[in-house]
């Protein structure tokens, strides 16, 4: 019982501390999948349907246009936002806090809208539930603070009921008074959600708290030659010969290097931007780095999966859906638990009032003071 007394105390006032933290990060969470989940197969937010004709543009066209368009901007990547059907993605500027994206037509080469990251709903929610608008920083405290939030959820799973009897655990008496129906309503909802709550905390706490890996070329990079560089559709066809899988994004070559980089998705690979990596000197075609995720340690193989498994990338629609109903649930685990803390204040300001009109002295009155005689 002291235990269960101690278990109690803490469960309660981790709830009333950072509870309503929970409450956010799941919901900007949720808000965050219905909004970038709007075609089916699709690999980032700022994404837009278009008709699919016999063939693509030309990738260089495709630069050309953005370019001519923002001209002295640097071209961060290029996504391709799904196989077919919807617009390429081209990103501009050094960052999620300084970035546009550029969404253009493959198949005529127009550019169709352009977005300012940083100031778009999806990019304010991303920056919040990622690392709480301070980036490397506030991800590190995102990372510590959902730590203990596992131990909330934790100390929620011990006090559960049912571990006496486990139809106490899933019943609910509707016509109870109202400590005991939110009483109710917080241990079922709780003991369906725990699993998803542990899982989605310790998804995100490691994603948060562990260094991604290295992407860096791991030697100097191939210098600048005379001439005229490559296609980018070219370096794209060569790095299919030296790693097979999909082609996800384009890096151009940064200043003072003549290198590009082409991430793929190859078989075996979770996420749905790919781990993998290929470098191709852009002006002789050399392949200089492969980087095949599928062969790293089984450390970085663990990393991989974090992020697709935390977004609910690898069950398609109706995982993500699920995803969205349990990452709300948070909402109705804090206001039944409001509710039950207020009722509780309540009955002991009751307890503590009716103990001290006991302990008063009676009010005599007049007649009483004087014996009786008038």
């Amino acid at each position: 019982m002291k235990l269960r007394r101690a278990l109690f105390v803490v469960h309660k006032y981790l709830g009333l501390t950072i509870g309503i933290y929970v409450v956010i990060i799941c919901t900007t969470g949720a808000t965050l999948i219905l909004l970038e989940n709007r075609i089916d197969g699709f690999r980032d937010y700022p994404v837009v349907h278009v008709q699919p004709s016999s063939g693509a543009r030309p990738l260089d066209d495709i630069l050309a246009t953005v370019r001519q368009s923002y001209p002295g901007q640097r071209i961060a990547h290029v996504l391709k936002s799904c196989q077919r059907g919807c617009t390429y993605d081209v990103t501009l500027g050094y960052g999620d806090y300084d970035r546009t994206d550029v969404l253009v037509n493959p198949y005529t080469g127009s550019i169709v809208r352009s977005i300012s990251w940083t100031h778009s709903a999806v990019g304010f929610l991303y920056n919040f539930h990622a690392d709480l608008l301070s980036g490397d920083t506030g991800g590190l405290i995102n990372g510590v603070i959902a730590l203990v939030a596992l131990l909330f959820v934790l100390t929620g799973l011990c006090l559960w009921p049912g571990w006496i009897r486990i139809s106490r655990g899933f019943s609910i008496k509707w016509r109870a008074d109202e400590w005991r129906l939110n009483f109710d309503l917080h241990k079922v909802i709780g003991s369906i959600a725990v699993t998803f709550l542990v899982f989605i905390v310790l998804t995100g706490a490691s994603g948060s708290l562990l260094a991604e890996p290295e992407m860096g070329v791991p030697f100097a990079a191939a210098p600048h030659h005379p001439g005229k560089p490559l296609s980018f559709d070219a370096l794209v066809a060569r790095a299919d010969v030296a790693l097979r899988g999909t082609v996800t994004m384009i890096y151009p070559a940064a200043a003072g290097s003549a290198l590009v980089r082409i991430r793929k998705i190859v078989a075996g690979d979770p996420d749905p931007y790919g781990w993998s990596n290929v470098w191709i000197d852009e002006y002789t075609g050399r392949v200089a780095v492969v980087q095949d995720a599928t062969t790293w340690s089984p450390w970085w193989r663990f990393y991989t999966w974090l992020y697709p498994l935390h977004i609910g990338a690898l069950g398609g629609y109706a995982v993500r859906y699920l995803y969205v109903v349990l990452g709300l649930t948070p909402i109705a685990l804090y206001y039944t638990g409001f509710v039950m803390w207020l009722n509780r204040l309540k009955r002991d300001e009751a307890v503590v009032s009716a103990r001290v009109d006991r302990r008063a002295p009676p009010v005599q009155t007049q007649a009483a003071r004087s014996g009786g005689k008038k």
